[in-house]
């Protein structure tokens, strides 16, 4: 062997030594840095920077062995006529974790932030590179339209809120978050409900399942475009998951007229009508078992509906408003949709809410943000029907003072139609682990057609107030409800029933974890809700003992 053969040997052996020992002390380097420089990213790349006349079968690697890594550095001028450019590089000999390796190619979800940049038109697999280039090491030639660094399109899971699966926005979208997007949410009401009956109605000793239910909701198409599904189950539907809200909710003013989010929407499908402060909250937000006896009295429930929304700046504080049209007055549940049960008449409902003093935060009544200031929430609501017998579910919904029965049960056979006019209005007020909540309600049924009965008013109201005896953890509670009215008595006399309760929260996990147990007197209910384990007529005392699980 010639000296010069001697000598371009060694120079191979010596090029190729020293690139194994070069990338192997650059990456140990690079696991032990958090936040990585262009120190270290220049010792990943030297030995192919420095080390060209290196073949493709000199850095062919087993991918069974070691997988293969891509990371993005930027060349030093003079190096290379691009400004950037990807390339390959071997794992090291300790293969952590978060290293997967599959067909030869890293996993997305292995990927560390860096790593997420590659050369836009210079993909592994697509647009010029092969299989070989991979397991060889091989950097591609450059793209002659330029190669500028771009993030992989990236698929997002985690916990916000609920847990979440977000994608990236497609190249052109005229949005600045993600459009495509489900966030899963769910909570469960385990209840024991004790009633010691001081009348004729039976006592009840029983644990139920109240609430069940899963929630999917997030955008479609784009961040203007919410969608929101909920399914419920309990031990009063047996065996049966209904639909409880399926609903789309579009922002109108941001997509079109350029207004700031919430300005203007449209919502459709089947929800919550917009009516009272007590409907609105959620039923893991209570702060006793669950809502009052006067709530459910005047309650205006879900219907298949569309509406309209918005904001309005005032000199005060925002006003918020919402008006739906929908199929009638407490028509929700699996009635909603069967059109041969309803009537022709459509009802109208609007709410105006408003946040006047302080920042409210995210909890809808209970203070456990410990607020340092006074925030205070007001809010106004109003809902009017025609009611005729063509639809019983309607006709039958409507209660009556004292006795708690239908109002079409007292009504002669000749009255065919009436009106019925809702109003509420509400105030909260959080401070320092102090809470208070009060809404009242007023109804007219009117234009009774086919007899001569006068119109008839009933009114009522709930005040409802907590306190964190420790912040976030022990509240105690206390509520007065109470409704009266001439309807039972068809414009006769009027009439009234109460509800007094007392309870405690402990608030293991803000809403997501909490024990509740309450007691409540009642002296004649108003109402018929299975809900509420509330009979028409109940007297004496209820004991409800509730533990909730949220996500």
């Amino acid at each position: 062997m010639s000296i010069e053969e001697c000598v371009a040997v060694a120079s191979v052996v010596i090029r190729q030594t020293g690139a194994t020992i070069l990338r192997r002390t650059a990456m140990r380097a690079d696991r032990n840095i958090q936040q990585r420089g262009t120190i270290a990213k220049w010792l990943l790349a030297a030995p192919i920077l420095w080390a060209p006349t290196v073949s493709a079968e000199d850095l062919t690697i087993s991918r069974e062995i070691l997988p293969i890594r891509q990371v993005s550095l930027e060349s030093p001028s003079g190096t290379s006529p691009e400004s950037s450019f990807s390339m390959l590089l071997q794992q090291p000999e300790e293969v952590s974790d978060d290293w997967l390796w599959q067909n030869g190619r890293p996993e997305v979800s292995g990927w560390h932030e860096d790593d997420h940049w590659v050369a836009k038109h210079d993909r592994p697999g697509q647009d010029g590179w092969s299989g070989q280039d991979w397991e060889a090491g091989k950097m591609p030639e450059p793209n002659a339209a330029g190669d500028e660094l771009q993030p992989l399109p990236s698929v997002y899971a985690g916990y916000d809120d609920g847990f979440v699966i977000a994608s990236g926005a497609n190249t052109g979208l005229d949005v600045d978050r993600q459009p495509y997007s489900l966030r899963i949410n769910g909570y469960g009401q385990l209840r024991h409900t004790v009633f010691d009956s001081r009348s004729t109605n039976p006592s009840l000793n029983q644990l139920q399942l109240k609430r069940a239910r899963i929630i999917l909701s997030g955008h479609a198409f784009s961040t203007d475009l919410t969608y929101f599904v909920q399914l419920d189950g309990r031990s009063t539907a047996g065996d049966a998951l209904r639909l409880l809200d399926y609903y789309l909710d579009f922002d109108i003013g941001h997509r079109w007229l350029g207004l700031t989010e919430h300005r203007l929407g449209f919502k459709t499908g089947l929800y919550k009508m917009p009516f009272s402060f007590a409907r609105w909250t959620s039923g893991k937000e209570f702060q006793f078992a669950d809502r009052s006896m006067a709530s459910a009295f005047f309650d205006v429930n879900r219907s298949l509906a569309w509406g309209l929304y918005g904001r309005i700046d005032t000199p005060l504080a925002p006003l918020d408003w919402e008006v739906a049209l929908f199929n009638g007055l407490v028509t929700g549940g699996a009635e909603t949709g069967s059109s041969g049960q309803l009537d022709n008449n459509p009802a109208v409902s609007i709410r105006l809410s408003s946040f006047p003093i302080g920042t409210w935060g995210a909890n809808d009544i209970a203070d456990l943000e410990f607020h340092e200031q006074l925030a205070t929430r007001v809010g106004a609501g109003f809902a009017v029907s025609t009611i005729d017998r063509t639809g019983m579910t309607e006709f039958s919904e409507p209660l009556v003072v004292d006795s708690g029965l239908p109002l079409a049960n007292l009504l002669p056979a000749s009255a065919s139609s009436y009106t019925a006019s809702l109003y509420s209005i509400d105030a909260s007020m959080k401070y320092r682990g102090l809470s208070f909540t009060s809404e009242y309600y007023f109804r007219s049924i009117s234009n009774i057609e086919g007899t001569l009965l006068p119109t008839l008013f009933d009114q009522g109201f709930w005040l409802e107030a907590g306190y964190f005896l420790t912040p976030h953890e022990w509240q105690v509670l206390a509520r007065w409800s109470r409704v009266q009215g001439n309807s039972g008595t068809l414009g006769a006399r009027d009439q009234s029933s109460d509800e007094v309760a007392a309870g405690f929260v402990r608030y293991f996990r803000n809403q997501h974890i909490k024990l509740t147990m309450d007691a409540t007197h009642l002296n004649g209910a108003s109402i018929n809700s299975a809900t509420l384990d509330i009979a028409p007529g109940d007297d004496g005392w209820l004991y409800r003992t509730q533990l909730q699980f949220s996500f």
